[in-house]
Parts: structure tokens; sequence; C-alpha cells
């Protein structure tokens, strides 16, 4: 039996040492977003309010008002999630010598699109694999439901450029379903998006139906592995994700799972509410934030870690 640790933004935001700074919640995001310009910067004050008042509503609202800009948007927000490095003393660092360098069998699903998960892995020296268990050795196996900032539509050599998309009204529907090319350093990153006027990676909308653009199949393959993942997992740790039951590829899937499922993070009522409407058997609320959960973990996993090494 195994080990699943689903890891959300306030776990970013909780990591500890980051450059540039921490992560933003979803309700500061939109007003660090438009202080790199872009597209974030150019929308009306009514839509502004919006995203503020609530992200998702906001980015429903957009793609409405502004549906062949929403490429531009992505790649903006790919951008802007690729800055972030930890530093030492991070804690998904902290959490990955819990872990063991894969001694312990554990994957880390995460709903972000920044690197810090991956980048923390490569600092102990381990590599990095896009899936479930078994993993190949010394590599840490992490799962990106919502994609990721460094997930790039795979063109096979060709291009597209010079157009733009417009999709409203057709419920559902991407734009490109291709394979992907993960992207190996910021730069890469940073050179996609500033060079490509037309396609943008693989992110999901931060949107309420999570609608995927880029390469929707790659995202669906990872969904379908991290709903296989939970079901062989013997526990659940679910790290600074707040409850949202309408994302039912989440909750759903926990909701009927039977294994041990060990929140943490600062509405720990609305996890235990969620249980009992739900139905979710064996659910714990064991920390209030990501570094009061490190040492409850390690013990939960009879590792050898203590609060000395943070």
């Amino acid at each position: 039996m195994s080990t699943v640790f689903l890891i959300g933004a306030g776990a970013s935001y909780g990591s500890g040492p980051c450059t540039p700074h921490q992560p933003p919640l979803g309700n500061y995001f939109f007003d660090e977003f438009k202080k790199m310009g872009g597209i974030a910067s150019t929308v009306s004050e009514e839509l502004e309010n919006l995203f503020k008042e609530d992200f998702e509503k906001g980015m429903d609202a957009f793609f409405e008002e502004r549906n062949t800009d929403v490429s531009s948007f992505l790649r903006d927000m790919a951008k802007y999630f690729s800055q972030f490095e930890p530093l030492d003393g991070n804690l998904y660092a902290e959490l990955i010598k819990i872990v063991g360098h894969g001694r312990k069998k554990a994957t880390f699903v995460t709903t972000n699109y920044d690197l810090l998960i991956e980048l923390a892995a490569m600092q102990q020296g381990m590599l990095v694999s896009y899936g479930g268990l078994p993993a190949p050795a010394n590599n840490l196996p992490i799962i990106k439901i919502h994609g990721s900032c460094n997930f790039f539509p795979d063109m096979g050599g060709g291009s597209i450029s010079g157009v733009g998309f417009d999709i409203s009204g057709s419920s559902g529907a991407s734009i490109l379903d291709a394979g992907i090319k993960v992207a190996r350093s910021t730069r890469e990153i940073l050179r996609f998006c500033e060079e490509e006027d037309a396609i943008a990676p693989a992110l999901a909308m931060y949107s309420p139906d999570k609608r995927v653009l880029y390469c929707r199949t790659f995202v669906e393959q990872q969904q379908a592995m991290w709903r296989s993942e939970v079901a062989k997992a013997k526990r659940v740790y679910i790290i600074g994700l707040k409850v949202h039951a309408v994302d039912d590829h989440i909750w759903g899937v926990l909701a009927s799972s039977s294994c041990k499922k060990y929140y943490v993070g600062g509405e720990p009522q609305e996890f235990k509410e969620w249980a009992r409407v739900t139905g979710a058997k064996n659910c714990f609320s064991i920390a209030s934030t990501f570094e009061e959960s490190l040492p409850v973990i390690a013990n939960h996993l009879n590792s050898k870690w203590t609060t000395s090494n943070a």
C-alpha cells in the first residue's frame, strides 16, 4: 500500500523560503499577476474586480468576453508560475526527505502549475517522472492533474503562428490536443511564452470547470493516474487544498475511497462537513499548516526525519 500527497495552492504558499517570494493564494493572485503587465493589465475595471472577488468566476467571464485572448492569458500564467524556486529550508524539500528518496512508496499529486516540487526534488539529487508508482529509481513520481507551466504541446517540429482561436459557444471543445514536451528550464518556458503567438502550455483554465484547451488527453491521463493512485493508497495527505466539492475529479474520488484521509489546512470544519455530507470515511484533520504536519507525517511513515532537519 502506498501514500499519496495531494498538494494545493496553500501548500506552495505555506512552503516557506522561495524566490522571488511564496506563490500567492487565489484571493491575492490577480493583483500579483497584473504586475507582470500582459493581458491581465488590459482587463476592464469590472472584470478586474470580479477576478479579485473570485478568480474562477473572473476567468469564466474573461473566456466569454475575450475568448481569442485566452491563449495569451495562459502563456502569461505559465510565465508567472515558472518564476518560483525553493530556497534552503523549503518544506517541499523537507517532505521529500521524509519520503526518503523513494524508499517510501509515495506519489505527489498537485493541482498547482508551479514547479516547486520538481525543483525541490532536483535539489535533493532526485529526478522527476510525471506519473504514478512504480517510478524509476531515484525518481519522484509527480502527477499534475491541472497541467503545468512546463508542459508544452509537442508540435513534432511543426508550428502554428499568426492566428487566433475563438471557441466561444463550443462547450467542452479544446484548441489543440497533442502530446506534451516537458520544458527543462525556466529560460525555456519564458522563451516559449515570448515567442509563441498562437498556442499555450497545457494549463487547465483556473475556472469552475477546469477546462483544458491544450493537450487535454494528456491532462486527462494525469487525472486517470491520480484516480489509480488513490485506489491503491493506504493514506492520502491533503495539504493546502481547500474543499471545493464542485471539483468532483478530486473530492468525488476522495469521497469514494476507503483509505485514510489526513487534512492539513486552516479550514478543518469545512473538511469535517464535507466528510459528513458525502459519507466519506477515515477522515482526520492533523494540522493547520504545512510545517506543523511534517512531524505527524514523519511519525506515520516511520521516518527518521525530525524537526531538527528543518
